[in-house]
């Protein structure tokens, strides 16, 4: 969201020189404006029962099964220039490589492999060398597609007025693997990240601030993880084959947004707790240096495209480790039934935790 001249309005604050809508939990049952409106959609379109679709809308992908027992995962994600990326920063084809992985990142969150993409394109009709910025964006989808081993399978064209990407992504359980989903979190379950959050939202900050040349080394890390994430493919393919994890989603619009949705699922509450120990150096480092609070990235910082996930005390996390992107997951919180939502717990004490992460219907429900 961009706001030219004028104050900012009360319910609208911004983090790292992105706009966030705060969501009054007050006056609305939904975790977010985001999901509320995907509520009305459904009400809109009501059921579809007798076809073969498991998941329709709702989680971090749909769900298709046939007679033998196997199932596709079908999910559809865009990325639109100066929302979810800048030219100022990204070349085309790095732009290409990290669209992909925001889809790929939706398939591993039900544990699923990828099988193949569509990609719909907006041209902006400006300028010169259109054509040869298409092939670098395809050579960014390529390098996805060949290192998670799926081809882009067909597509669509069209003028517009920005860049606009939209990919549609078609993955698989074979008969007789579990699809993880956002519900069945049950109360007692510790609450886990497959990375560590706030990364991106770090990498954001010094891309804006500094610009891509000017980024100190010890710093590349998060600028990184902003433009190169990884999509946790194998990660999720182990998380869903173990009986322990009992809830998994796609953590990509900031912890404390994400742990609300996640919560409101399974009607239950979370408690988060964030242990300064386990905090990378470095980004308390560049906490002190730019004069923002680390906690801040942590809690609603996005696009982190990491797997949050909920386990019950059996859970051995040295499991993401086996996979050829694996990680050291880090335990964040619990899940309970003595709150509602998400809370934080500092010392001695438990207090709500503020609505807040990216949320893309916000300007649309005030």
């Amino acid at each position: 969201m961009k706001i030219v001249n004028g104050d900012l309005p009360e319910d609208i604050f911004c983090l790292n020189s992105t706009c966030f809508i705060e969501y009054s939990m007050q006056q609305r049952p939904f975790p977010s404006a985001e999901y509320e409106l995907i509520s009305r959609i459904q009400s809109v379109l009501g059921t579809h029962e007798g076809n073969y679709y498991e998941q329709g809308i709702g989680d971090d992908a749909a769900i298709r099964y046939d007679p033998e027992g196997n199932r596709l995962i079908i999910t559809t994600d865009l990325s639109v220039e100066n929302v979810h990326f800048s030219r100022s920063y990204m070349s085309m084809r790095e732009i290409g490589y990290r669209a992909m992985v925001s889809n790929l990142s939706d398939c591993a969150a039900m544990g699923a492999l990828p099988d193949g993409a569509f990609v719909q394109l907006v041209i902006p009709e400006r300028g010169s060398g259109g054509a040869q910025q298409v092939e670098e964006l395809y050579r960014g989808f390529n390098e996805a597609c060949k290192r998670w081993h799926f081809p882009v399978v067909g597509g669509d064209l069209s003028l517009g007025g920005q860049w606009v990407i939209g990919i549609t992504l078609i993955g698989r359980v074979a008969a007789g693997q579990r699809v993880l989903l956002r519900k069945g979190m049950q109360s007692g379950d510790k609450v886990w990240v497959s990375g560590f959050p706030g990364r991106s939202a770090a990498g954001l900050h010094l891309l804006q601030t500094r610009g891509r040349n000017a980024i100190p080394v010890r710093y590349q890390s998060f600028a990184d993880a902003h433009i190169r994430p990884v999509a946790r493919i194998g990660v999720g393919m182990l998380l869903a084959a173990d009986t322990a994890v009992h809830a998994m989603m796609d953590l990509s619009d900031g912890l404390s947004k994400d742990c609300r949705t996640l919560a409101h699922e399974n009607g239950c509450g979370i408690i988060l707790q964030a242990d300064p120990s386990q905090v990378p150096q470095a980004m308390v480092q560049l906490s002190r240096e730019t004069g923002r609070q680390w906690d801040q990235w942590f809690f609603h910082g996005g696009e982190d495209y990491e797997l949050l996930f909920a386990a019950s005390a059996d859970f051995n996390p040295a499991v993401c480790t086996r996979a050829a992107d694996g990680c050291t997951p880090l335990c964040i919180g619990e899940c309970t039934a003595a709150v509602q939502g998400v809370a934080m717990r500092q010392g001695g004490t438990v207090d709500p935790l503020p609505a807040a992460g990216y949320d893309h219907a916000g300007a649309l429900l005030q």
